[in-house]
């Protein structure tokens, strides 16, 4: 169970990346997800809710395998965050994926609003909330946008 949750809690060692795991392995995950299966609407919905859930399991038990909270080479919760991100956009395009991607990836790493403090819960939802939440900052943005553009 313990090499089960390493291997999805680092997306099949994406991780392990030596440089901007979260960005280079987790997020782009996301991106890439994304962009195969948006046009199938439920079938992301589905995709996205089952890595949200694989994300809270994995990064907890994950944890406990690195020896400390939310270890840089957990990057599912960044996929799912991207995911959210992304998810219920009308518009599937080069230019919203790499807004979104960017938004995002300002929001994990900012956590404005406080969400810094939705780490503070234990286990695996405490490794996914913040960027649970900076998903769901970034889908707003991006609606705002499209509304205004």
């Amino acid at each position: 169970m313990r090499s089960l949750a390493k291997l999805l809690a680092t997306c099949f060692y994406l991780g392990y990346i030596p440089i901007a795991p979260g960005t280079l392995g987790g997020s782009l995950l996301g991106a890439g997800i994304y962009w195969l299966l948006s046009p199938y609407k439920l079938i992301f919905f589905l995709v996205t809710l089952k890595i949200i859930l694989t994300a809270i399991w994995s990064s907890g038990k994950a944890e406990e395998v690195f020896g400390h909270k939310d270890d840089q080479r957990i990057v599912i919760d960044e996929t799912a965050g991207m995911l959210i991100a992304m998810l219920g956009l009308p518009d599937k395009s080069l230019f919203y994926l790499g807004l979104g991607f960017a938004v995002f990836r300002v929001m994990d790493i900012v956590k404005p609003l406080g969400l810094k403090k939705l780490q503070a819960s234990r286990g695996g939802w405490g490794v996914v909330a913040d960027d649970v939440a900076a998903g769901l900052l970034t889908n707003i943005i991006l609606r705002i946008v499209i509304k205004i553009v």
